[in-house]
């Protein structure tokens, strides 16, 4: 059985002001440089196998910094990094749903029928998120392996893992500096 311990990333200067970050490569600040070191003395005493991460560098940051006691080397890859939000990416929340006014009502109602424009889907994302997920599960079949990501990725990895729809996404985001480790048999991620 593969055990999963999932992170998110510490504070950027964008987390507090509730702007949308996606794809767009947005530093740790010195506080979630704090959180990323409080998520490591936690973990510093789990025996855990391999660090994946996000290729954007809030998560690499807090992935290296949780690696380090382990001495282990992150392993980044594209398909953690963040729901790609596409025009709405830069912009505060708040504008975005002035600016798309119906299509943001409509993300936040129904987020399995809508796109962000120029963005990708949850269904996207979600076939991304599976992709990385059974490969780091065949390859640590009985590991313990710590996954770095982002707010709607971790969700929607969490939801393949226990078998929740996608629909709750909204639901289920964890909070920043935040890391909950989920068992899971093989059967369920070679499906």
């Amino acid at each position: 059985m593969t055990k999963i311990i999932l992170v998110r990333h510490g504070e950027t200067a964008w987390t507090p002001v509730n702007r949308i970050q996606g794809w767009l490569d947005i530093e740790l600040n010195e506080r979630g440089l704090r959180q990323a070191k409080r998520i490591a003395r936690e973990l510093k005493r789990k025996k855990i196998d391999a660090i994946y991460s996000s290729e954007l560098s809030r998560a690499y940051e807090t992935a290296k910094i949780i690696a380090k006691p382990h001495k282990l080397r992150v392993k980044k890859d594209i398909n953690l990094n963040e729901l790609n939000q596409g025009k709405w990416q830069g912009l505060l929340v708040k504008e975005a749903r002035r600016k798309y006014k119906e299509l943001y009502r409509r993300w936040e109602e129904e987020p399995l029928s809508v796109r962000p424009p120029g963005g990708e889907s949850i269904l996207d994302l979600y076939e991304r998120a599976i992709h990385i997920l059974r490969e780091i599960t065949k390859k640590y079949p009985k590991g313990k392996v710590v996954i770095v990501g982002h707010k709607v990725i971790n969700t929607v990895l969490k939801c393949y893992l226990l078998g929740i729809n996608l629909s709750n996404v909204w639901k289920l985001l964890p909070k920043e500096a935040s890391w909950e480790e989920i068992k899971i048999p093989q059967s369920r991620v070679r499906k």
